[in-house]
């Protein structure tokens, strides 16, 4: 009865675990063209829309050293606005800069340099909450041990 108890821990444990290794994402922001001046003012949002955000999940900002990019989140309002002095975390100077969705709900990311927000270097995303808890399914408690006899119906399972 203990060996089938700790079998049955070990596989939950198990699946647990190779589900929440394999859960978390890193989302290239922007794709193959990075964190850049946008060609057209739905860059950004196009390629949002084409990404499922979870809790757990990060973001990767790649963008080339030299030319005067950084990213920071910061309040709805601020992305309005393009307004850089309260990022919430700081500013990130150093490509590529790796951000952690840690909350679900609606984050809010623009360029901290001037004029680049206002030229639609600015992303806003959706993130969902985690699907580990919901995607991991396993049995609580072990299979009872097979009957050895003796029950009401043990005469049936004699003959």
């Amino acid at each position: 009865m203990a060996k089938a108890v700790i079998w049955w821990v070990a596989v939950v444990v198990l699946m647990a675990s190779a589900a929440s290794a394999s859960a978390a994402t890193t989302h290239e922001v922007g794709g193959s063209e990075g964190w850049t001046m946008p060609e057209d003012s739905d860059t950004y949002t196009n390629w949002a829309a084409g990404q499922t955000f979870r809790v757990g999940d990060s973001l990767r900002f790649t963008f080339p050293m030299g030319l005067s990019h950084s990213v920071m989140e910061v309040s709805k309002s601020d992305y309005d606005s393009c307004t850089t002095t309260a990022p919430i975390g700081g500013e990130k100077t150093t490509s590529p800069a790796t951000l952690n969705l840690s909350t679900a709900g609606m984050h809010y990311y623009i360029c901290g340099y001037p004029t680049h927000c206002s030229f639609d270097m600015k992303l806003s995303i959706n993130v969902l909450p985690s699907s580990t808890s919901s995607t991991v399914q396993g049995p609580t408690s072990p299979p009872p041990p097979p009957s050895t006899g003796g029950g009401p119906n043990s005469a049936c399972l004699s003959n």
